[in-house]
Order: structure tokens, then C-alpha cells, then sequence
């Protein structure tokens, strides 16, 4: 419509010119040496435009002619690319459909054409990985940076993600740590050392993480109280180790909530007791199972050691306040009876055990009282209800040991003597 337009005002355009021109009288006049040409003036407009017409048109013929080796070059390079992406569309379904090898190899033969090879070498390292070699995935991989090296986060990233889907845990934190010192905060960098860190158990490495990972929200808030949780417990527990000084400074750097942890309280009595301080342990627990019941806790409470008898006692009162207000609760009762094992009143670890067998039976209850029943010489009983306890566990469970009675090895023998 537009090109109709424009022929449409030329040639108005001359309509008018002619008709000008047409009107005047004057002429032109042409002399060179004895030559001499004369014409009226409509005659030489007519001329002259035929003449800028023919440039014109030599003009454009000619840059036709030249164009005709890029435009031939460029032809070939758009067949070029289109065989590529139909190669590269014919890997990435073969990847999909799960035929790998088939995938990897029409991707790295497509790369060469490609415009966006990067595609082609990161899908072809998974390809290598999914059919079980590493080492072709690495090339693949070390190709794609050396290739396209403005992609060098997004080829360290799935690098450390194919490390640690094989279980290279290792050298995926080695990935991640050098990618984070070039970028401190990439989200994906940070989730992924997170699996890293707690796969190797490499707290350490995370605690420095730590606040970066809460400021950003990588994980979780859930997810993020377990993994303060975690470290602290493994900084108490190096730091049981270190003395009585480092664990108390170690206590005291932990914030609020994570002290009020009852796993973190645990290993923190357990540090404790490392260090002598049995008693402090104590009312530690004792102290947080009346703001804060807790099974773990109330456990630790029982299998507390003490200077003698006369501790467990006092520490079985304590329970037996408790027992006042939740008398039917069988792990009190489980715990009342081991400790009034550790003191060593049988019939009243008896009532307690067998109390909380009545309200639960669970196999480490079941195993406490037969091992009571076997010591006080009922095997009978102690034999059946040593078969409770290992049917209740089943084949992969595992009962606790208790301190001064039989180990479930020891009376099968003394019961076939009988």
C-alpha cells in the first residue's frame, strides 16, 4: 500500500514537472569545441531523469553484486544453525526419553554449530553423568567454560550439583567455595554447600555461613533452627574436649533460643560430665524438664552418674514429685525404674517397670523388666519377656543396655542351666 502511495505521488510529481516545463520557452544550450547541441528545456528534464534514473539503478545493481558473497555466507551459516538446533532438539529428546549415550553425542556434535552451545555442553555433561562417566562429564564441562566463559557461575553450579548427585561431596564443596568467594551471595551456591556441610558434617564450614544463609532466607526457618541446633551441639562437643573454660564460653556464645534446646542442653551436660561437673549437669536437666518436658531429657536424668547410692535416691524423688502430677505417663515410670535399679531397690523398680509395660509396651521397657526378672531369679518370666522385647524391636531394632543387670547375651545360658 505504501509503495502504491509513493508511485502514485512520483508520478504526480512528474505530471506537474512536465507541464512546468512544458509552458516555458526557454532552451539549452550545449557547445564543446565545434560541437554544438541545442534542446528545449522540457527535453533536457526528460534527459536528466532518465540519466539519475540509470545511476540510480547501476548503483544498485552493482552493491547487489557485491553483497552476493556475504549474502551466499550467511545463507550457508543459517543452514548451518538450523541443522544444529534440529540436532540439538533431537539430543535434548533423546535425553528425556533416557537414551544418553545417543544424546550426549549428537549434543557435542551439534555444539560446533551452534549458536548457543552452552546448552549443548551442559546437557551433555548430565547425559555423561546419568550413564556413569564422570570424566567425560568433566570434559564436557571444562569445554563449556573454556567456550563460553561469561558462563562460568551457571557451569561451576551444575558441576557442584552433578558432584554431589554422584556423592562427591568433597569436591563439590571445592566448587562451591571457590564460586562463593567469587559470588557471596548466590542463593543456589549457598543451598547447595548447605547439603554439602551436612553431608560431610562439616559444621564448621557452615557456621561461617550461618548468618549469610539466615540474612537471605536460603533455607527454611524450620530448616535453619536444625542447622543452628546442629553446629552448636558439635561446637560443645569439641569444646568438652578443649576443658572446662572452652565449654563454658562456649555455652555462653550460643543466643537464647538455641540454649533452650533440649538436644543442645544435652550435649552440653554431657560436656559436663566430662569435665567432673556431674552435679551441674544435674540441676541443669532438672531445671529444664520443669519449664519444659522433654523424653531425650528425662532419659539423660535417669543415666546421669552419681557419687553414690544416695544420689539416685534423691534423684528418684525428684522423679516421684513428678509421677504426682503424671502418674500414668510410662516413660516416667520407665525412668523411675532405672532409677531405682541404680539404687538398687528391686521391688520398687519392679512396680515402676512393670507399671510402665502396663501403659506402653515398648521394647526397652519390656527388656528392663526381664533383665530385673532374670536377676531376681524369675526366668520364666524374664525368658518371655526377653522374646517380647525382640519382637517389639524387630530384626533391626536395638534395646539399651542397662548398667549392673544381665546383657541379653548372659541369660539365654544361665537360663538353659536352669
Amino acid at each position: 500500500m505504501r509503495r502504491l502511495f509513493l508511485y502514485l505521488v512520483t508520478l504526480a510529481g512528474a505530471v506537474v514537472v512536465a507541464l512546468y516545463f512544458h509552458q516555458q520557452q526557454g532552451y539549452i544550450l550545449l557547445a564543446a569545441g565545434p560541437w554544438r547541441i541545442e534542446m528545449s528545456l522540457l527535453f533536457f528534464a526528460v534527459l536528466l531523469g532518465l540519466a539519475i534514473l540509470l545511476l540510480f539503478l547501476a548503483l544498485r545493481l552493482g552493491g547487489k553484486l557485491l553483497s552476493v558473497p556475504s549474502t551466499l555466507l550467511g545463507w550457508r551459516k543459517r543452514r548451518r544453525y538450523e541443522a544444529a538446533r534440529t540436532e540439538l532438539n533431537s539430543g535434548l529428546l533423546r535425553f528425556t526419553e533416557g537414551d544418553f549415550a545417543s544424546a550426549e553425542q549428537q549434543l557435542m556434535r551439534s555444539a560446533r554449530r551452534s549458536e548457543a552451545p552452552l546448552v549443548n555442553y551442559l546437557t551433555a555433561a548430565m547425559a555423561a553423568q546419568r550413564r556413569g562417566s564422570r570424566d567425560a562429564r568433566d570434559r564436557h564441562l571444562s569445554v563449556a567454560e573454556e567456550e563460553c566463559p561469561h558462563s562460568r557461575v551457571a557451569v561451576h553450579l551444575l558441576q557442584a550439583q552433578l558432584q554431589s548427585e554422584a556423592g562427591q561431596w568433597e569436591q563439590a564443596q571445592a566448587t562451591l567455595n571457590a564460586l562463593l568467594d567469587e559470588e557471596p551471595r548466590h542463593r543456589r551456591a549457598l543451598e547447595l554447600m548447605v547439603s554439602c556441610c551436612r553431608a560431610l558434617g562439616d559444621w564448621e564450614r557452615l557456621e561461617a555461613l550461618l548468618p549469610r544463609i539466615e540474612r537471605q532466607g536460603i533455607v527454611p526457618k524450620s530448616e535453619q533452627q536444625e542447622l543452628n541446633r546442629w553446629v552448636a551441639r558439635e561446637r560443645l562437643a569439641r569444646a568438652a574436649g578443649a576443658g572446662a573454660n572452652a565449654l563454658e564460653k562456649a555455652w555462653s556464645d550460643l543466643s537464647r533460643p538455641v540454649r533452650r534446646d533440649p538436644d543442645v542442653i544435652g550435649v552440653y551436660a554431657d560436656g559436663l560430665i566430662t569435665q567432673g561437673q556431674e552435679a551441674e549437669a544435674e540441676e541443669l536437666i532438672r531445671r529444664q524438664l520443669q519449664k519444659s518436658w522433654d523424653i531425650g531429657l528425662l532419659r539423660r536424668f535417669a543415666t546421669l552418674p552419681a557419687a553414690s547410692g544416695q544420689g539416685y535416691l534423691e534423684r528418684l524423688g525428684q522423679v516421684e514429685e513428678w509421677l504426682k502430677g503424671r502418674g500414668d505417663d510410662p516413660e516416667l515410670l520407665y525412668v523411675a525404674g532405672l532409677l531405682s535399679l541404680r539404687a538398687e531397690r528391686w521391688d520398687q523398680a519392679r512396680q515402676y517397670l512393670q507399671a510402665a509395660v502396663d501403659q506402653a509396651a515398648r521394647p526397652e521397657f519390656v527388656r528392663a523388666l526381664a533383665a530385673l526378672q532374670e536377676r531376681c531369679g524369675d526366668y520364666a518370666a524374664a525368658l518371655g519377656n526377653y522374646r517380647l522385647a525382640m519382637e517389639l524391636a524387630g530384626p533391626e531394632g536395638a534395646v539399651p543396655d542397662l548398667p549392673g543387670l544381665p546383657q541379653p547375651g548372659a541369660p539365654r545360658a544361665r537360663l538353659r542351666q536352669a
